[in-house]
């Protein structure tokens, strides 16, 4: 019986990436009209009334169907879909597969910790930038957007029992750790290192994209720093659990520490995880940071 080729395979990457382009479009409608249609279904919501039932504090499920639905259908269905049609081994083209030297996930994991007085001096110096006095408009908007993304995280992680804190470590860590290392460290990674040719800068234009698709500028900056930790692990291990573990141990801390602070559990609130006013602790971080890089470094896979 004769095996069917992947409909894109013999096509150009400059073809495959606009493809993928596409397919992000449709993952991001898709999403939107499949939690929509849940919600219709499930709620009798009409489509009027959304912005309504969407930001009631009372009742999460709404707002948490339409987060996750948009996650899946954005994240998710894009980078599986490419691999589907332009490879034949498409869990291999993704880098799903197991971790050639298990050794790199500690200095892995440590930096996620390791890195965070460092990110909050990132954060800190990326909050002090103002724009000149003809930017002022865009400067307000970008300050408005952050306080909206604020508000947003805020209302999904005010929670106070074991169930809805287990829902926010899918919703918040799982789902995008497993869904932006695929779109991004999977699929983007790989195709700008063919365009550029230089390895390091695809790495710092992955991790630019990832930072800016997030649209809070105020935390550009550190989620660059956070990019490229992850394209940098990914790259040296050759396969995408390594860097989807890191990013949900980065996420699930922080939804775990918003929730031990909100409910009285700890006196240390979210923002303050890791924050210091010592030049000395930040010079130290960003020394054990080097030191857990080159051990990834040194760690790599063969390929």
């Amino acid at each position: 019986m004769m095996k069917l080729q992947p409909l894109f395979k013999h096509t150009s990457y400059g073809f495959q990436f606009f493809l993928f382009l596409g397919l992000l479009l449709f993952g991001l409608l898709f999403g939107m009209l499949l939690a929509l249609l849940i919600l219709h279904f499930a709620y009798g919501m009409e489509l009027g009334a959304s912005a309504n039932f969407l930001s009631d504090s009372e009742n999460l499920t709404p707002a948490r169907i339409m987060q996750m639905a948009s996650q899946v259908g954005l994240f998710l269905f894009p980078p599986l879909m490419l691999a589907w049609v332009v490879s034949e081994k498409p869990m291999r083209f993704l880098g799903i597969t197991p971790i050639r030297n298990p050794k790199i996930l500690l200095p892995a994991v440590l930096l996620m910790f390791a890195s965070l007085p460092l990110v909050h001096g990132l954060s800190e110096l990326n909050h002090a930038i103002q724009l000149p006095a003809a930017l002022s408009g865009l400067e307000e908007w970008m300050k408005l957007k952050e306080t909206q993304a604020e508000e947003m995280t805020k209302f999904f992680l005010s929670v106070d029992s074991l169930a809805g804190l287990g829902i926010n470590l899918v919703m918040i860590a799982l789902l995008p750790a497993i869904g932006e290392e695929l779109v991004f460290r999977s699929v983007l990674q790989p195709y700008m290192m063919v365009f550029v040719r230089n390895k390091h800068i695809a790495l710092v234009l992955t991790a630019l994209i990832f930072s800016f698709i997030h649209f809070q500028f105020y935390g550009l900056i550190p989620r660059f720093a956070l990019g490229l930790f992850l394209g940098y692990f990914y790259y040296w291990s050759g396969s995408i659990f390594v860097s989807m573990l890191m990013h949900f141990v980065n996420n699930g801390a922080a939804v775990l520490g918003f929730y031990l602070y909100h409910n009285g559990y700890t006196n240390t609130s979210m923002e303050d995880m890791g924050s210091t006013t010592s030049l000395g602790y930040v010079a130290l971080s960003i020394i054990i940071v080097i030191g857990l890089m080159w051990i990834g470094y040194k760690l790599r896979s063969t390929k």
